[in-house]
């Protein structure tokens, strides 16, 4: 008997949701999100720029979210007033120092009452005298996510230009697409890249998200370890304008057949694995996680290139994910920008430690990954579990339909 396709429900994409959020904002009349994401992250970046906008408060807490914290930074740096912004102890840690060093050098008052380049700051926030803003987003591509964002709101608008290759790059085209929706002018010139953004106010009456490529990673992940159990993920839009689509080309190395439809992508392990997987995530970098635990689990070598902006992450995903793979028996090597995984025994339930739990780091994408070995052994722990709710509430839930299956 032919076992009964599973369904999984994936978040709406927190990276378009929260795109879309700051475009609400500057828009006049609101713009209809519908199928936000419900993610931690997504719901604190709406309650600051309401906060905003009502004008009760000038501190900013982002909490944990580092997209949430670098959206505002640009943005508070531009709005008359004074303000501070602030976080978790985590996000504090992370770096914001070349999104700042920008922003100063355009005329923007910054003051760093930590540690310089991080979290907290007091921001003089004025409307800067030019027009031109240079970022390196050798870091992160969010910096110049929100520098573009932002520059909408000037009232003679702005020019961002890039410096040094960019990380995670179709996060920035995802930003360029998303204003472009929103009829907000953009328009790429000369070398280095400059982007020429007019004062535009978002015209945009509905808008509808699209679920997570991120998130469907993990049950990528999780069906590659289930031969012949189909899975159906709803809501992943064969043409999206989201990088980590790439999933698809990854885990069909990994066994399994991939579905695609206009909406919604159907699974199934049926294929024969790679002996050897090597990629570069230089632009997919939160795929990571999924697929090296998944490598190491089939017991096949992988050689995962692109990855130093993993050291910058809710932790540093390198060290995290070679220290809890080698609580399960694999010696990762990773330097400045590369993962090698050893080839090795697959693991099984029998081999599986439990005696000590996954150490998550605090870190959402680290939780997930490991939580999917629960499919091999259910007894296996994570210290954390909550910290899926940065990004994905409903994970265990999902993953729980696959453990019974």
């Amino acid at each position: 008997m032919e076992q009964e396709t599973i369904q999984i429900t994936l978040p709406s994409s927190k990276s378009l949701s929260n795109r879309w959020l700051m475009l609400d904002y500057m828009s006049r009349t609101g713009i209809k999100i519908k199928n936000i994401s419900s993610s931690n992250d997504t719901q604190q970046l709406g309650r600051l720029l309401h906060q905003l906008k009502a004008g009760r408060r000038h501190n900013f807490d982002c909490r944990d979210a580092a997209t949430v914290a670098r959206f505002l930074l640009a943005l508070l740096s531009i709005t008359p007033g004074k303000h501070t912004l602030t976080g978790s102890e985590q996000l504090c840690k992370r770096p914001m120092g070349q999104l700042i060093d920008a922003l100063r050098t355009a005329g923007c008052s910054i003051e760093c009452t930590g540690e310089e380049g991080h979290l907290p700051v007091k921001i003089d926030g004025v409307i800067p005298t030019g027009r031109r803003i240079v970022i390196d987003c050798s870091v992160s591509s969010q910096y110049a996510s929100a520098l573009l964002l932002a520059a909408a709101t000037m009232p003679q608008g702005g020019m961002v230009e890039l410096v040094g290759a960019p990380v995670s790059e179709p996060y920035i085209d995802m930003t360029l697409k998303v204003m472009e929706q929103a009829k907000v002018q953009c328009v790429l010139k000369g070398n280095p890249p400059t982007y020429n953004v007019e004062h535009s106010i978002p015209q945009c009456d509905i808008v509808s998200i699209e679920k997570d490529w991120s998130s469907a990673s993990y049950f990528f992940e999780a069906v590659s370890l289930l031969p012949n159990v189909p899975v159906r993920l709803p809501g992943l839009y064969r043409e999206s304008l989201q990088g980590d689509q790439a999933v698809r080309e990854i885990f069909s190395q990994l066994g399994l057949t991939v579905l695609q439809s206009e909406q919604s992508v159907e699974l199934r392990r049926e294929k024969a694995l790679a002996t050897k997987l090597e990629w570069d995530f230089t632009g997919t970098p939160d795929l990571v996680p999924a697929v090296a635990v998944a490598c190491a689990a089939h017991g096949i070598e992988a050689h995962l290139t692109g990855v130093g902006t993993l050291r910058y992450k809710e932790s540093d995903r390198l060290q995290s994910i070679s220290s809890e793979l080698k609580k399960l028996g694999r010696e990762v090597v990773y330097d400045e920008n590369t993962m090698t995984i050893p080839a090795g025994e697959p693991f099984t339930k029998d081999n599986i430690p439990v005696d000590k739990p996954i150490d998550a780091h605090g870190d959402h994408r680290i939780a997930m990954a490991f939580g999917v070995l629960k499919l091999l052994n259910p007894a296996l722990e994570i210290d954390t579990p909550d910290v899926v709710a940065k990004s994905f509430p409903d994970f265990w839930k999902m993953l729980d339909r696959l453990i019974k299956s």
